[in-house]
């Protein structure tokens, strides 16, 4: 990835969700900018490829199958990330995601719980994992992946919108407590970012007119996002707490 800065040169970093889409990503960003990057995603079978092929551009990378809604598995996975790069981890980024759309109408346990315990739960296990490796280090920054669905909900998102606005509300009220332990916590809010997973709760005639009404024309691309993230990873955010960075190619900027 030519060009970049190397801000977290040896710095073991944790990216959830990191399989595919926007936690590959920014896996790959961090671990460009020169962090030894854990990716952590519920399934073993897709976090093989991805390993490997950031392996192969000579990226300091590992695999760790975890399942962040159980609290136990992340305590145990955060202990190995520790392990496996003898050092504290610095830089934990929360983006893993479970997510189905539909009508209120149709909302039911399944999915309600789920959506809360990987969305909203688990960045408490999280957190709660890393900080005492954090605290060991004398500081760290915690990047929570958030949505602009949370403050601009669409259609059929209730439980999703809610999820995500739950995590704005988790980020400012982390940032608070964690700040006396040089610990800062900030949130990135994407908009529509055109992969697989979410171009799919669309019809293609949905998708053109929204595409089209875009301000800058174009959905967003994983790579649009991880500009931020690394920003707020790095020391260059070290005055930044419990803020929000939306990046959604100007989608919000008229909805007030």
């Amino acid at each position: 990835m030519s060009g970049v800065r190397r801000r977290l040169e040896g710095t073991p970093c944790v990216v959830t969700g990191a399989a595919r889409g926007i936690g590959l990503a920014i896996a790959e960003r961090l671990a460009a900018e020169g962090g030894r990057v854990a990716l952590w995603d519920v399934s073993a079978r897709r976090l093989e490829p991805a390993v490997e092929g950031l392996r192969a551009a000579g990226l300091d990378v590992y695999g760790l199958a975890c399942d962040v809604a159980s609290r136990s598995a992340v305590a145990d996975a955060m202990a190995e990330v520790e392990r496996q790069f003898a050092a504290p981890v610095g830089v934990l980024v929360n983006n893993a995601v479970w997510a189905r759309f539909g009508p209120l109408a149709e909302v039911d346990d399944e999915l309600v719980d789920r959506t809360l315990a990987v969305g909203l739960k688990a960045l408490l296990w999280t957190m709660q994992a890393v900080v005492p490796q954090m605290q060991r280090r004398g500081g760290g920054s915690i990047v929570n992946i958030s949505s602009t669905g949370a403050v601009h909900p669409t259609l059929h998102s209730i439980v999703y919108g809610a999820m995500k606005a739950g995590v704005i509300g988790l980020t400012r009220a982390a940032s608070v407590e964690l700040s006396p332990h040089r610990i800062r916590v900030n949130n990135v809010l994407p908009g529509m970012v055109g992969t697989a997973a979410s171009k799919a709760q669309y019809d293609s005639e949905t998708l053109a007119a929204r595409e089209a009404a875009m301000p800058l024309g174009r959905f967003g691309d994983p790579q649009d996002i991880v500009g931020a993230v690394a920003f707020l990873a790095s020391d260059d955010s070290r005055y930044v707490q419990g803020a929000e960075i939306v990046v959604d190619g100007g989608w919000t900027v008229g909805k007030g």
